[in-house]
């Protein structure tokens, strides 16, 4: 079928004269504000930022529940930790006794198994006063004392002190003077052990200085709790004796070896 063809209209002289005289009028663009306002494009809303917190929470409970036990296991423990650090440097620390050195007084049963320890309790001296305030504390004869030892500084040991300064000790083995005297600011400690190969003490390494004794025991947890009373050594009395089995005038010789106050000295304060 043949494409239809576009129809036009044959004018009349007459009209199209008459069209022709007929002024062009031009087209007329609108003006502005004739134009209507153009339409916003359509924009997605952006969300605020995440707080760190809301962050942190979003990830914590997007953890397996067994994570977040052991998470809220050491926010619970977090706060006791530095407090029990202070505690146990500044204050009391409980300290396991190994060896022979100060048996029968501690580690009584040390002869039969030698696996046997007893736990103490130690009242800490730290170094220095606190806001200011210098602190000072007795040392007597008796004393059970942790101190640093002068042949390890590494290793803290447990002895008695039985000398102050100015009290002439008469020593024993491995010592090789007959008698020592105790100079200023020094103790002379022993361990309670008969047999002087079972303790390093101030027979092998002299008078110690009060400045390494890091503490007091003043009690054993176990296997037996007992307080420890440092009063009782002169008397030769051992505290919680009550089935006499450290016998009558605990270590009287030791007590015999010592000379108290044979040159007038000072007497220590730990500070």
């Amino acid at each position: 079928m043949p494409p239809k063809l576009p129809k036009f209209r044959v004018l009349s002289p007459n009209a199209a004269k008459a069209r022709s005289s007929i002024p062009h009028q031009p087209h007329l663009q609108p003006t502005p504000s004739s134009q209507s306002p153009p339409r916003p494009h359509p924009t997605t809303k952006k969300s605020p930022p995440r707080s760190f917190t809301s962050s942190l929470g979003a990830r914590y409970a997007s953890l397996p529940p067994p994570a977040r036990r052991t998470l809220r296991t050491l926010c619970l423990l977090a706060p006791i930790l530095p407090i029990t650090i202070f505690l146990s440097e500044h204050t009391i620390q409980p300290v396991w006794v190994r060896g022979p050195s100060m048996t029968p007084y501690l580690n009584e049963d040390y002869e039969v198994m030698h696996t046997e320890r007893d736990l103490v309790l130690v009242r800490m001296w730290a170094a220095g006063g606190f806001g200011g305030v210098e602190r000072k504390r007795r040392i007597e004869r008796g004393m059970v004392v942790t101190l640093r030892s002068p042949a390890n500084p590494t290793n803290i040991a447990i002895k008695r002190i039985i000398g102050l300064p100015g009290d002439r000790v008469y020593t024993r083995e491995p010592c090789m003077k007959e008698s020592q005297i105790v100079p200023f600011n020094h103790v002379w400690v022993e361990g309670d052990a008969v047999d002087p190969r079972n303790t390093m003490d101030s027979n092998t390494y002299g008078p110690v200085s009060v400045s390494l004794i890091t503490g007091r025991v003043v009690a054993v947890l176990r296997p037996r709790f007992r307080w420890l009373d440092w009063e009782n050594w002169e008397r030769g009395v051992v505290e919680g004796d009550s089935e006499g089995r450290f016998g009558g005038r605990y270590r009287e010789e030791v007590r015999r070896r010592v000379v108290k106050e044979a040159v007038q000295l000072e007497r220590p304060f730990l500070t």
